[in-house]
């Protein structure tokens, strides 16, 4: 089902920014994407989507950074400072 999902989405982007049908339907497709983006629906997902990103992103990072240097015994939910590391030279 979420392959089916993504080609769909994929085919309708590639309409959306090929703008084929003209300039007409491209202004028809536009109205109807600014209503699709105007619903709480739409915005939630979209918030939940970037948290998720960033959550994500930073979990792999902490999983790098960890798996590279070894674990942190401070709080896990600050940023690492690799500038102490990379300046080391007895790490080159």
């Amino acid at each position: 089902m979420r392959f089916r999902t993504g080609v769909l989405i994929g085919l309708a982007v590639g309409y959306y920014f090929g703008a084929k049908a003209g300039r007409e339907r491209y202004d028809e497709i536009e109205a109807w994407l600014d209503k699709v983006r105007a619903t709480t629906v739409y915005q939630d997902m979209q918030e939940k989507v970037t948290l998720g990103w960033r959550d994500g992103s930073t979990a792999a990072r902490r999983m790098v950074a960890d798996t590279a240097f070894g674990s942190r015994d401070d709080d896990p939910t600050e940023p690492m400072d690799l500038g102490s590391i990379f300046s080391d030279p007895t790490l080159n």
